[in-house]
């Protein structure tokens, strides 16, 4: 009875994950379908206000206010704010370069909380009652605008009433700084480049990514403000907007330069967040979505998708627990690989990767230098699965979490990385990974013992993944 579950285990991984999969061609599919939006001429200048919400981000501020200073608007209709929820000496920055651009006059100030309640979206919130913009423009302390980002954004939201909020893509100032940044980028390459155009081109939603936008501050209002209650602000934010009626554009091709982490261990960091937020939004909203209005049939198939996108872990890390104890108890899986459903799994599988190949082609890059990342970065989607399933579940249980900033350095590809000095703590411990490679070698030696040589491929592939993210996580 218990090798039976095991077995229905697996089967049930696979299957939970093919929708996950076959939706990478659509995606691709959508992304081919984008064109890009040519911009009108700016007719009036409404007050735009730039928030920028900082915490402990020294090594970036600066850059950050050049660039958001050097934007192309009136200085009379454009505000920016500070939002500083630092308990560092950022502080003592911060009121230097405002107190320097002040003298210039641009109309800046710092809001500080006393309390650093609700962390970002708590900032964000509390700015609403200082921000005396139509629009709200959100960038965080890595970002480095171009000086016509306004003049790109703005005239689709004031030719658009319903239009809630309009997403940029996030460039990668430092793509090729390592190994690491590289392969982080490919990974939200895929997102930005055929993730958000596909929703676009196709109708869905296409989600706020909590910086690199502009929002109508009405339509915040209109929903109540920002929410707290998910470690994802943004994203639970964006479909609070659909479901009231409020629209969203995506712009490719208006690029907000910014930083990947440095490490894998940061990047593990921001993904269990975003893998834990995912599913804290998909628990309050989703049920909302299913019988609302303003959801078509194909974007309530696709908005429950992402939001759960992150569950695939569960589906990945259940298949590999179930494989490793079929190899214990001497059950061969033979049947299942080369059945229907091992075949559905492997043209899935390919429909992955061809999503992250174009991903790379559509940028005019040369896919035969990035294939290594590429290798690398299949690793790591499955090496991060348990981190991610115990985040999933987190999302699922437990009510309160704290958000953990990704620190930012002020890198780009021409910087030293041997002469960088990055965070590293104790608790970045890979304990999950750990246990993970144990099982996968009682797996490997049980099939070897019982010749189940098919079982021996698979886990070593997960033998392979948990030992890549144990190493780069030590790895300086």
């Amino acid at each position: 009875m218990f090798l039976k579950i095991v077995v229905y285990i697996y089967m049930l991984s696979l299957i939970f994950l093919l929708p996950y999969c076959y939706i990478c061609y659509f995606f691709v599919y959508g992304a081919t379908k984008y064109n890009a939006r040519k911009v009108n001429k700016i007719k009036r200048y409404p007050v735009v206000t730039i928030q920028l919400p900082i915490y402990n981000e020294k090594l970036v501020f600066t850059r950050l206010l050049k660039s958001t200073t050097d934007i192309n608007w009136p200085k009379s209709k454009l505000e920016i704010l500070v939002l500083d929820d630092s308990s560092d000496d950022t502080n003592d920055l911060i009121d230097s370069e405002v107190y320097f651009y002040r003298s210039k006059g641009y109309e800046i100030r710092v809001i500080r909380k006393r309390i650093r309640k609700g962390f970002k979206a708590g900032a964000l919130q509390n700015a609403l009652t200082y921000s005396q913009g139509e629009y709200l423009v959100v960038f965080d302390a890595d970002s480095i605008p171009s000086s016509n980002f306004l003049l790109n954004t703005i005239p689709f939201l004031e030719e658009s009433p319903k239009l809630g909020y309009i997403q940029t893509r996030l460039g990668h100032i430092n793509r090729n700084f390592n190994k690491i940044t590289e392969m982080i980028s490919i990974a939200l390459d895929c997102h930005f480049m055929i993730e958000q155009p596909a929703r676009d081109s196709l109708s869905l939603v296409t989600t706020f990514n909590g910086s690199a936008g502009v929002l109508r501050k009405q339509a915040i209002l209109d929903i109540g403000g920002w929410s707290s209650e998910t470690l994802t602000e943004d994203m639970e934010l964006s479909y609070r907007m659909r479901i009231n009626g409020w629209g969203s554009m995506y712009l490719r091709d208006v690029v907000v330069q910014s930083e990947v982490p440095l490490t894998l261990s940061d990047f593990k960091k921001q993904q269990a967040r975003w893998s834990c937020g995912c599913a804290q939004t998909a628990k309050k909203l989703l049920k909302i979505i299913l019988v609302s209005k303003n959801f078509s049939l194909l974007q309530k198939i696709e908005s429950t998708l992402h939001m759960t996108k992150y569950f695939t872990s569960l589906g990945i890390f259940l298949s590999f627990l179930s494989l490793a104890l079929m190899a214990i108890l001497g059950y061969n899986p033979q049947s299942i690989v080369y059945s229907v459903l091992g075949l559905f799994s492997t043209l899935g599988a390919i429909g992955v990767s061809i999503m992250y190949f174009s991903a790379v082609k559509f940028q005019g890059l040369k896919l035969k230098e990035k294939m290594p990342y590429l290798g690398f970065l299949s690793v790591i989607g499955v090496g991060f699965s348990a981190h991610y399933s115990i985040s999933v579940l987190k999302g699922l249980l437990i009510h309160k979490h704290k958000f953990v900033n990704t620190p930012k350095y002020n890198v780009n590809n021409s910087s030293n990385p041997s002469s960088l000095k990055t965070h590293n703590s104790i608790k970045s411990f890979p304990y999950v990974e750990s246990t993970s490679v144990m099982i996968c070698l009682a797996g490997i030696y049980s099939a070897y013992l019982n010749n189940i040589y098919i079982a021996i491929s698979s886990l070593f592939i997960f033998l392979i993944s948990y030992l890549f993210v144990i190493y780069y996580t030590f790895k300086k």
